[in-house]
């Protein structure tokens, strides 16, 4: 029953879902838009492109997350590392004017 549990450690345990979800999204969005450009009436077709362009946006975002939760290790990793530098740097100038002759 414990290899049934999605785990943050399964890398593809989550992106499959995030990345499936966003291309069906992005799809429908993609249908949306083409059918506002297809109705000739401008009252109609506005309202099919703002809901595709945000199926768009909506799609990409989910897709962008599943590819932040498969490489979350590495991403973390690095921020972690740039935050240990940018903390050294800022203690490091308080201090450099109370050496100074």
């Amino acid at each position: 029953m414990l290899k049934y549990l999605m785990t943050l450690n399964d890398k593809k345990s989550l992106f499959r879902p995030f990345l499936t979800a966003g291309i069906i999204i992005v799809s429908f969005g993609i249908v949306c838009l083409w059918i506002a450009g297809a109705v000739g009436l401008q009252e109609e077709g506005e309202g099919f492109r703002i809901i595709g362009w945000r199926f768009i946006i909506g799609g990409a975002i989910s897709i962008s997350i599943g590819f932040v939760l498969k490489n979350y290790r590495y991403i973390y990793g690095h921020f972690n590392y740039f935050c240990v530098l940018i903390v050294r740097r800022i203690r490091r100038s308080q201090h450099d004017d109370l050496f100074k002759p």
